[in-house]
């Protein structure tokens, strides 16, 4: 991954707002607006500061760095912490809004500038400036130069994808690098990165349906990885459509495996890992 901008979103905040549009309101109320955010959605950190890693201790130098020149951090699928987090028995508050109560602890990671290079961590959800759900980015495509789209396929190839997806009437939207970079406008995609989805099912989907939009995905001049999002959590579509026995659930207390992702009540244990 390369924080470079050249060609990018990124090239232009300077000259534009890409992220336009109303931001959430930072304070003691902040947690009361609206549904806590969900697992790959983007948020826009008011300071990063906030952020505590799982691990303990505090922010590595290179996340630091990064969220100086670039707050926005993908929300994790693990679980919500309320309260004060067992290893933060004084946590420190958002040094932006002294009055921020942090009483929704955001699972988060941070994107570093070499591939793979990520850290988990907590963020107070008081300390969010703005929410951007997968299907909001789509449109963001439209922002992009034609020299960028033509460096990322997987940039390029979200229209034919969106038709594809529209025939089976699913709320879509990129996630991954592709979905990072048209969120933040960091040029984090490659020419070679895979385009990963989530599609939001929350009623049963068919194996047919299923099977058929999975090779119509596979037909692509990239690699598509998507993800069937229920109200229990998220199973691969590649996955569901094979019809195996049993499925890996993806829920916010780990993976389960499970008979149906839409009501799994059969079959619901751990997967070891």
């Amino acid at each position: 991954m390369t924080l470079a901008t050249s060609g990018s979103l990124a090239r232009r905040t300077a000259a534009e707002d890409t992220h336009d549009g109303p931001r959430r309101r930072v304070g003691p109320l902040a947690a009361l607006d609206g549904r806590l955010p969900g697992a790959h959605d983007l948020l826009l950190v008011q300071c990063p500061s906030s952020l505590r890693p799982l691990a303990g201790g505090g922010l590595p130098d290179w996340a630091r760095t990064v969220l100086r020149a670039h707050p926005w951090v993908t929300v994790a699928r693990a679980p919500t912490v309320v309260g004060t987090p067992a290893d933060l028995p004084h946590p420190t508050r958002c040094t932006r809004d002294t009055t921020a109560a942090p009483e929704h602890w955001i699972p988060v990671t941070v994107r570093g500038p070499r591939p793979g290079q990520r850290l988990d961590a907590l963020v107070p959800w008081a300390a969010v400036a703005r929410t951007l759900r997968p299907e909001q980015l789509v449109g963001r495509r439209e922002l992009l130069t034609a020299e960028r789209l033509a460096q990322v396929p997987a940039l390029a190839l979200l229209p034919e994808v969106g038709r594809l997806v529209a025939e089976h009437r699913m709320p879509w939207g990129p996630i991954g690098a592709v979905g990072y970079e048209l969120g933040s406008g960091v040029p984090v995609a490659g020419p070679l990165s895979p385009l990963r989805l989530v599609l939001r099912t929350p009623q049963p989907v068919s194996r047919r349906d299923a099977l058929h939009l999975r090779r119509a995905l596979s037909k692509l001049p990239v690699p598509v990885q998507a993800e069937l999002e229920t109200r229990h959590g998220a199973v691969l579509l590649a996955e569901y459509a094979a019809a195996p026995p049993t499925l890996t659930l993806l829920t916010t207390d780990g993976p389960r495996e499970v008979h149906d992702p839409w009501f799994p009540r059969g079959l619901e244990r751990p997967v070891s890992r």
